[in-house]
């Protein structure tokens, strides 16, 4: 089983502490959310999970062996961070095709038939095949986010990291870009993403992980996490969890 696993991981920039003795694992099918207030930590967990940073202190593994030892892992691994930046004339087949250049050799820069076949599959995935020779520049911020997740799909990495998916998109974009996650999440990929969205959380996720100040507060099943009292400890703000149909919202 491909378990990505953080074992008291720290990470300090100088005399800085930005994460501190964090632990966590994710196996898949499972969708983490991490949350908390800004400056938390948690798009530096992300990173951390992405192997773009190195832990001052702790491990981490992927399927039982150290991340860092793994050579190819932008196969396995894809993150889609607040500030992707490709050429804004770059058309959405064009940007997705980016996702195969992890499995291309030093001598080789053509995709092959199944190559071409998962950007294909990607696009059509998140419902872009009308637009797939349009501008990045002329796509709706919704759009323009879909495209960036078919990225991460023609990658066909089997852990997706997303930092603020739903980030500036109106209701009826959010919806759709959580829609697809939870699809991938039950394909067996597994899905960690910072959200700020409590109600998506508590919608959406399997699991939930609370920071503050850098440590992990709480962390387990969404529907043990997301309680009143912990949420008010996370986020300094007076939190109250009710239900409603069925479902958990949160008024603060």
């Amino acid at each position: 089983m491909s378990e990505l696993s953080l074992t008291d991981v720290s990470y300090c920039i100088n005399t800085n502490v930005i994460v501190e003795k964090v632990s966590l694992s994710v196996v898949p099918g499972d969708w983490l959310c991490i949350a908390g207030s800004n400056g938390s930590g948690k798009s530096s967990v992300l990173k951390l999970m992405a192997g773009l940073v190195v832990p001052t202190q702790g491990t981490i593994t992927f399927g039982g062996q150290a991340l860092h030892d793994w050579p190819d892992k932008n196969q396995h691994i894809s993150i889609l961070s607040q500030s992707s930046s490709v050429s804004a004339s770059m058309t959405v087949l064009e940007l997705v095709q980016l996702g195969r250049y992890p499995y291309l050799s030093s001598w080789c820069i053509r995709l092959s038939r199944a190559d071409q076949d998962q950007v294909d599959y990607a696009i059509d995935f998140v419902g872009l095949n009308d637009l797939r020779d349009r501008s990045l520049h002329t796509l709706s911020g919704g759009e323009r986010q879909r495209a960036f997740l078919a990225l991460s799909l023609a990658q066909n990495a089997s852990i997706l990291l997303l930092d603020e998916p739903t980030n500036h998109l109106d209701i009826v974009s959010q919806n759709h870009i959580l829609k697809l996650l939870k699809k991938l999440v039950q394909t067996g990929k597994i899905v960690v993403s910072v959200l700020h969205d409590l109600n998506c959380i508590a919608r959406y996720s399997s699991h939930l992980a609370l920071m503050r100040n850098g440590r992990l507060l709480c962390s387990g099943r969404t529907e043990n996490v997301f309680q009143s009292q912990v949420l008010t400890e996370a986020f300094g703000l007076s939190i109250h969890v009710r239900e409603l149909e069925g479902r958990r919202l949160v008024l603060y």
